[in-house]
């Protein structure tokens, strides 16, 4: 039998060698590097292979895809575009260490002096061409910005429901009961703030307070008033907080719109930003509320009441160990006879179990207690 043949952990092991003691001979490693290498490229335990050859080997017969979301790649481009859209004649010229590197230095210099108002005449048109396709793609960007802006759901957004078609609900007189619940001198968030009415019944009581919106148009509102807005989704803004880090957060109409389980991730969140005692609260329309509900549902935007006791449960679940429900925002007389008036009913007296529905309070604000 021959001998035996070592596999390639043991020829990598075998092949170590030490630096000798004093002066490097930096060529000598390199040149005993190679004849290293050229061996087990002979003996199959080395390949030189070209990149997109091993990117083949690793994706499969397929080729490698990298994905971008659409206006993602069209800023990268852009950016890629501005860097290389201005044609230049001017490169750096050098020549090799010899004799004759100077005069080859000299005679570069020289020729490209003579050359470039040359070069510039022809790339002059270039230059144009290239400037008009990244300016185009500027104004193509900034289209598809706006257009994300304006982040339309199921047709209409808050921006559109609340400026444009004047459907915005007044909750203002409860903004004073929502206020007492957090502790004093903390630093309020709310989150998805809107046009900012909490963010200044807030500032009228002296209290700190700061707003999160996603949507730049009711930042830009808000911003107008002098009030102090990030524009980030509620999401975004509380992954970005370190942990235990928030001592007071206010939801109003938490998970009425948009995806439900968003609610879920935001809520699961919330639990691990807040401090120790810290207070999270919820402001939401109440469904055992015929008002409410009616009120509600004329905010186009809004897709699904609430249960209390389903928030609460949520809350619980992520951690909170405090949840108090709180009913706030009962009809007033007149409010009541004008709805049993809207229905064909005369008084409440008339009304039976109907009158009990729209006597409910429209509103609950849960308080949740890290």
């Amino acid at each position: 039998m021959g001998e035996e043949r070592p596999n390639q952990g043991e020829a990598g092991a075998a092949e170590v060698f030490t630096l000798p003691e004093g002066e490097v001979n930096a060529s000598a490693i390199m040149a005993e590097v190679e004849r290293r290498a050229e061996r087990l490229r002979r003996e199959g335990l080395f390949r030189d292979l070209p990149v997109e050859e091993l990117d083949r080997e690793r994706a499969g017969a397929g080729e490698t895809v990298i994905s971008f979301e659409p206006l993602h790649e069209l800023i990268f481009i852009s950016q890629l575009a501005k860097q290389y859209a201005r044609v230049d004649t001017y490169y750096p010229i050098g020549a090799r260490r010899s004799p004759l590197g100077p005069i080859i230095l000299l005679a570069k210099k020289v020729l490209r002096r003579f050359m470039t108002p040359y070069m510039d005449a022809v790339f002059a048109k270039q230059r144009e061409f290239n400037a008009q396709v990244v300016k185009s793609l500027d104004v193509f960007l900034e289209l598809i910005k706006r257009e994300r802006d304006r982040s339309y759901k199921g047709g209409v957004d808050r921006y559109t429901a609340w400026e444009e078609l004047g459907l915005a609900e007044d909750g203002r007189e409860l903004y004073p009961e929502v206020l007492s619940a957090f502790p004093p001198g903390a630093e309020i968030v709310h989150l998805q703030c809107g046009r900012g009415e909490f963010l200044q019944r807030a500032a009228e009581e002296g209290r700190e307070a700061l707003g999160v919106e996603e949507d730049s148009r009711l930042v830009r509102i808000c911003q107008e008033k002098g009030l102090r807005v990030l524009h980030s989704s509620p999401l975004d803004f509380l992954e970005s907080q370190r942990p235990r880090s928030l001592e007071a957060v206010f939801m109003q109409e938490a998970g009425e719109r948009g995806d439900a389980r968003e609610l879920l991730f935001t809520v699961n969140t919330l639990a691990q930003v807040m401090e120790e005692g810290g207070v999270a609260a919820m402001l939401n329309h109440c469904p055992r509320s015929i008002l409410g509900t009616e009120e509600a549902f004329r905010d186009p935007t809004v897709v699904r009441l609430l249960h209390p006791e389903t928030v609460a449960g949520l809350l619980r679940r992520a951690g909170f160990r405090e949840v108090e429900v709180r009913f706030l925002g009962v009809p007033t007389e007149e409010e009541k006879e004008a709805w049993l008036a809207a229905t064909g009913e005369k008084d409440s007296r008339e009304a039976g179990d109907l009158a009990g529905l729209v006597q409910a309070p429209r509103r609950y604000l849960l308080e949740a207690r890290r």
